[in-house]
């Protein structure tokens, strides 16, 4: 082989690894970040379906949104803010990619879109709270809660979230109430999000400590449930019952103050020994 050809060859050869390495760094990207809220073809999830998005937007209007769609929005962009409006006011996160990890993104996504058959989406995502039941219900209360513990160790729900449950003491303030996020999501955004966690924290908060298929159903179910009986719920109020304990705490201190009080010694221990040396002198 001459030179020349030699030369084209191993041209054309980089040119294939450096396309099949940024594909793959692409699906890499999308599923560590995007499948938790999109589908390529199987309809909306939490966010709009990716299916054939690089022909309905410029790749730089899809770059800028990818990187911070909170930016786009409060830019005064039509598109961005419609999409805010249309997915319940939803933000979607912000990623911090450089435009080439995102041209990635896109690129899969393209590939992905070329795959479906005759560019038409396939079968929507199966509904996975078919065939649930009230026990799947009550468990997922207690994974939420805490009273059962994750198989894999993860964080309490409720300690970063609240939900409007009169059965429930629910305190978390740190992130989102969840008493409507079925209502907003449906099974399959809800289930793709506790399932793959796209926000930092709970990413971080789950990254060693996944959770089961079936951990991912009953939170489903149990959120479900909160979402359709929240009109006629309150988040329950405990504040009597804390005031009641704080006075029996306060009593009962108070009792033990004057039991000590009475009990306690009313001379100097060196009055004892000056008494008995007087005794002694005298």
């Amino acid at each position: 082989m001459k030179k020349g050809q030699m030369k084209t060859v191993l041209l054309i050869v980089g040119i294939f690894l450096f396309s099949t390495i940024k594909a793959d760094e692409g699906e890499q990207l999308f599923k560590k970040t995007c499948t938790a809220c999109h589908t390529i073809g199987k309809g909306r999830l939490v966010g709009p379906d990716l299916l054939n998005i690089n022909e309905k937007q410029s790749q730089d209007w899809l770059i800028a949104f990818i990187q911070s769609s909170t930016q786009l929005i409060e830019s005064g962009d039509k598109d961005a803010q419609a999409i805010y409006e249309e997915y319940n006011r939803i933000l979607m996160p912000d990623n911090p990619y450089t435009d080439a990890q995102v041209i990635a993104i896109l690129n899969y996504i393209r590939q992905q879109s070329k795959a479906a058959a005759g560019g038409e989406q396939s079968a929507p995502v199966e509904d996975i709270l078919s065939g649930t039941t009230s026990e799947n219900i009550n468990t997922g209360m207690n994974l939420f809660t805490g009273k059962q513990k994750f198989k894999n160790g993860g964080s309490t729900c409720i300690s970063c979230h609240n939900v409007q449950d009169e059965r429930i003491f629910s305190s978390g303030t740190l992130a989102l109430d969840l008493s409507q996020s079925y209502a907003n999501m449906g099974s399959a955004g809800v289930s793709a999000i506790i399932a793959n966690p796209p926000f930092p924290v709970m990413n971080m908060a789950f990254k060693n400590h996944p959770l089961t298929s079936e951990e991912v159903v009953n939170l489903t179910a149990y959120l479900k449930s909160v979402s359709d009986k929240r009109v006629h719920q309150a988040s329950a109020d405990f504040s009597l019952y804390f005031v009641l304990a704080g006075l029996f705490v306060f009593i009962s201190m108070m009792l033990i103050i004057l039991v000590l009080y009475f009990d306690r010694k009313r001379l100097a221990v060196n009055h004892e020994i000056f008494k008995r040396q007087t005794k002694v002198v005298n």
